[in-house]
């Protein structure tokens, strides 16, 4: 495959710790929040959990690392359990994502602690999270997309939970449509466009 032989060695296995990372703090955090307003259903999912794979989709490990945009394993809610109902599904899509944009920042305060490592030991680790705040920052802007099995697809789940087992059909169809729009062109390198807007020192 062509996508692979322009990536390195290097660049591919960073990629895959970028996503795993990216996956599992993502998830981590919708869990959370999910939990904090009192809907348990993630938490029932196994998604509240220190497993990074437990949050990870293959699909989007493999856009990832070729793209450098992700997602997370989509999530299922309970709006009835959730004390805002629908609403606190849009509270807990936008909070994980605003907390994601600021772990993307924190990031930058970790560098001059990898410089503290041995030389080889710094380069390893500020490679990593380069290609973390890269493949964060463009999976966050992909995943404000109301479309079902990204993050912000899940408002459908509070729209229509009438539909039950059906979303899980609308989510499938749904990557499917934005994997074939990320390989084709159609969705731009989103890292590049928001890394100066989502790092302390502006880089792009």
């Amino acid at each position: 495959m062509t996508l692979l032989r322009d990536l390195s060695l290097s660049e591919i296995v960073s990629r895959i710790g970028a996503v795993l990372l990216f996956a599992w703090l993502l998830g981590l955090l919708l869990a959370g929040l999910a939990r904090l307003l009192g809907d348990r259903r993630p938490e029932f999912d196994g998604r509240l959990t220190a497993n990074p794979f437990a949050q990870l989709s293959v699909w989007g490990l493999a856009v990832g690392v070729l793209f450098a945009m992700s997602w997370v394993r989509p999530l299922r809610y309970e709006p009835g359990s959730n004390r805002l109902g629908g609403w606190g599904i849009v509270v807990v899509v936008l909070g994980g994502l605003a907390g994601m944009a600021l772990l993307v920042a924190a990031v930058d305060l970790l560098r001059p602690l990898a410089l503290l490592l041995p030389q080889s030991g710094a380069y390893v680790v500020l490679y990593v999270l380069n290609q973390f705040q890269l493949v964060a920052a463009g999976s966050l802007l992909l995943n404000l997309l109301p479309i079902p099995g990204l993050a912000a697809g899940a408002i459908w789940q509070a729209v229509r939970p009438e539909q039950g087992r059906r979303l899980e059909r609308y989510q499938a169809l749904g990557l499917a449509a934005v994997t074939a729009a990320v390989v084709a062109g159609v969705v731009p390198n989103l890292g590049a466009m928001a890394m100066p807007y989502l790092t302390l020192v502006g880089r792009g």
